[in-house]
């Protein structure tokens, strides 16, 4: 059990930072010059990027933190 544990986290972990890298690279290379559009595209993509992930897991029927 612990393992598998391991395993769910390590593999959230690279989801999230390879998402985080792909969004970041995107709104550098097409917003690069206005910080407001930036900022609301990184958090807007973040919160669709999260909710999917959350749905995706909870469908999955993984039990992460009890």
């Amino acid at each position: 059990m612990t393992v598998e544990r391991a395993i769910h986290f390590a593999m959230f972990v690279l989801i999230l930072v390879g998402l985080c890298a792909v969004s970041a690279w995107a709104s550098y290379t097409y917003l690069s010059h206005n910080l407001v559009l930036e900022v609301a595209c990184l958090a807007l993509s973040w919160g669709v990027i999260l909710s999917i992930l959350y749905v995706g897991f909870r469908q999955l029927d993984w039990d992460w933190w009890s």
